[in-house]
């Protein structure tokens, strides 16, 4: 008895340790995932979503156009055309009616309207608003609908005649942006700036009112009436008692809308800033205990709940054509049933709709080599799942490749187009983007687990695996109008090995991991898989296509030895290694080049000083005969006649007599030599100076040439 007492004890304590755990580990990543989109053809900018009490019907808003469709198969039900933009659509709370307000004039009398659900047609009901009705609500027993009037107030409308039964307004001084009722009939409204007031059954004020300087998005009574919460355009979510108190205050990046779980326990926001998510808090605390990250835009949003009150759909308006879809992937038709299973996938061929598990569906499966063969029993290389595991001295990397069948592929990507920039074309941005929600929706923690369990090594463990995803192909600036590209994205999964790597090394694949529950990859196929193993020091080994019916795949690595590389080869890496060396050797090389163009200017400057000491040129006939120096003597001075030649402008002399100019030695000597001239022995030595014109010329002696004295 006290054994039996005691192992239900343990039993006990271990649950609840699981259940202060859960919330904790469930905040790491989301519990649904995406599943689908609405379609609706030449719908545009989703702006609001809705869905009937009893979860079967789901009505959303676009630019002209109130469409219905079916929750569980996303059938379009029925479309009806607006005039103008549609703003919101809500249903009654017996579902018999839709109604939904349009944008229009003041003066209109037909911006609020409704649809009779069962009859699937547009009534004559309708009634005026002010010209931008962006809420619309219920009363509880679905016998009036409150609409904002051009008043800066509320219109509650007799559904049985569709006029006013009473007007709460003189409280709000801007456009009514919130309306909520509590099941005791009291009302909150909330206003572009930022008060909320509170009124009673009867539409007066109860002279309650909070100011939120922000505008308000939502406003929302629990089921109980004893606590409402307000979320802000600004992100704000408060939480206050029915008697006006304050529980609790937390900001998030943006308010797109709020929803009360079913128990009370739980509050449903949606943030629409940089990041979109839809996040669930605890009503108490307000603390985060699960997101949804979304690729796309987020404008509202709706969810359906099961009977232990966890969200189990949500749909998003994305403001493009469609409404997005969030939930837990169904188990496929035929899964487990007895037959042949050539992909592996546990859903016999006769109930699959893709044999050979190449993201190609068999009808549209054409393209092989062989035209004599069924395409569709031989997969496609390039679509099929592809694993790359590359491994190092300290890590083991597996990169994990799917590939998504051409209608998710389309439906992603007009989701993402204008999910970070305002146009059609799609951008590398957008494309991280997607890849990054991928990451964040996914538990990580499985995944590493699922492969991790599936690889022996034969020495050594694998250690701390963490994830990284990326988008490879199928979005950047794919064309709108293209239904065919397929996207695939990665899975990084990189291990650190516990001892280094030697050479042999091998390892075994014991089986095929399959999917996570909230990833993305469920949209993909499993298997077969196309396997590449690479190493750093031996050659690469490949494995396509591997069956899941080939049970385990095994790989040697063997050491590749590879030839001593040369002196130049071992300089350049130790270059590549370190970066740093580059700046010496910069260094060195700008100094030689400076040094080299200072020897040449000093070189030019010497030959200019050489050629030009006055900075005077003479301009001769280059045939002259060299200058022949004069000789001395005490005869007459016997003058030669003078070859005319230009001489350039001389400068008058100075008082110490003319500069006396000489002929230079040319430098073009390779062309001619110059003749060497002996030189006699003179008198004297001395100088010949011209004395100035102005005094009078006396003649001391003769000056002698040469050719005077040859002759």
């Amino acid at each position: 008895m006290v054994a039996g007492l005691s192992k239900f004890q343990t039993h006990i304590c271990l649950i609840l340790t699981c259940l202060f755990i859960l919330p904790s580990a469930a905040g790491q990543y989301s519990d649904i995932a995406y599943l689908d989109v609405t379609t609706v053809s030449s719908a545009t900018e989703s702006q609001a979503v809705d869905m009937n009490p009893n979860g079967t019907y789901l009505a959303s808003a676009y630019g002209g156009l109130v469409a219905i469709h079916e929750v569980n198969s996303l059938e379009l039900m029925m479309s009806f055309t607006v005039e103008s933009d549609v703003l919101d659509v809500e249903f009654s709370p017996d579902g018999q009616f839709l109604a939904f307000s349009r944008s229009g004039q003041a003066a209109d009398t037909d911006t609020i309207q409704l649809i009779d659900v069962h009859a699937m047609e547009l009534t004559s009901k309708q009634h005026g608003s002010n010209s931008q009705p962006e809420m619309i609500q219920w009363s509880p027993d679905g016998s009036l609908l409150a609409v904002p009037n051009s008043n800066n107030g509320i219109d509650m409308l007799r559904i049985t005649d569709m006029e006013v039964e009473r007007t709460l307004t003189g409280k709000h001084n801007a456009r009514i942006t919130c309306i909520a009722f509590s099941s005791l009939g009291y009302t909150l409204t909330g206003d572009e700036a930022g008060r909320l007031v509170m009124w009673t059954p009867q539409g007066h004020s109860t002279e309650k009112e909070w100011n939120l300087y922000s505008k308000i998005k939502s406003c929302s009574f629990d089921s109980v009436d004893e606590r409402f919460a307000v979320l802000t355009t600004d992100g704000e979510l408060s939480t206050w008692l029915f008697d006006g108190g304050s529980i609790s205050k937390v900001s998030f990046d943006g308010g797109g809308g709020l929803h009360w779980s079913s128990d009370d326990n739980s509050i449903h926001v949606l943030e629409v800033g940089s990041t979109p998510r839809v996040i669930t808090v605890d009503s108490e605390n307000l603390e985060v205990s699960i997101s949804i990250y979304l690729a796309h835009q987020a404008l509202d949003f709706t969810l359906r709940e099961n009977q232990f009150g966890t969200r189990e759909m949500v749909f998003v308006a994305t403001n493009t054509g469609h409404i997005a879809v969030y939930g837990a992937t169904a188990l496929p038709i035929g899964y487990g049933e007895n037959g042949a299973d050539l992909d592996g996938d546990n859903v016999p061929d006769s109930y699959d709709g893709d044999d050979d598990g190449d993201a190609i569906l068999d009808e549209n499966d054409n393209k092989c080599q062989d035209v004599e063969l069924q395409c569709s029993k031989f997969p496609n290389i390039e679509t099929i799942r592809h694993v790359e595991i590359i491994i190092d001295s300290t890590s083991f990397q597996i990169k994990d490749t799917f590939t998504l069948d051409s209608r998710t592929s389309s439906a992603l990507r007009n989701l993402s187009r204008g999910s970070l920039i305002g146009d059609i074309k799609l951008s590398q941005e957008e494309a991280d983007f997607l890849s990054e929600t991928i990451c964040e929706n996914m538990d990580q923690n499985h995944y590493v687990s699922s492969w991790k369990n599936v690889i022996l090594l034969s020495s050594g463990q694998l250690q701390d695996g963490y994830v990284d995803c990326q988008i490879e192909r199928g979005m950047v600036l794919t064309p709108k109008n293209d239904y065919s590209t397929h996207i695939a994205f990665t899975y990084s999964l990189t291990f650190n090995l516990s001892d280094s790597m030697t050479y042999p090394f091998e390892f075994t694949l014991q089986s095929q991991p399959s999917a996570t529950d909230a990833s993305l990859a469920q949209h993909a196929q499993m298997h077969p898989l196309d396997v590449a193993v690479h190493s750093t020091n031996s050659q690469s080994l490949y494995w396509s296509p591997w069956w899941v019916i080939e049970g385990e795949l095994s790989f040697t690595l063997e050491e590749e030895m590879k030839p001593e590389p040369s002196v130049s080869e071992k300089i350049s890496e130790i270059l590549i290694s370190y970066p740093i060396l580059f700046v010496p050797i910069l260094g060195l090389l700008v100094a030689g080049i400076v040094f080299i163009i200072r020897i040449q200017n000093s070189i030019e400057m010497d030959f200019d000083d050489e050629h030009h000491p006055n900075g005077k040129e003479e301009i001769g006939d280059e045939s002259e005969e060299p200058y022949e120096e004069p000789v001395m003597t005490d005869e007459p001075v016997i003058q030669a006649p003078a070859k005319p030649r230009r001489k350039a402008k001389q400068s008058p002399p100075g008082t110490d007599g003319p500069i006396t100019k000489v002929k230079r030695k040319r430098l073009d000597s390779v062309v001619s030599e110059p003749k060497k001239v002996s030189k006699k022995k003179t008198v004297s030595k001395k100088k010949v100076v011209e004395e100035s014109k102005i005094k009078k010329v006396i003649k001391k002696r003769r000056v002698v040439t040469y050719s005077d004295a040859e002759e």
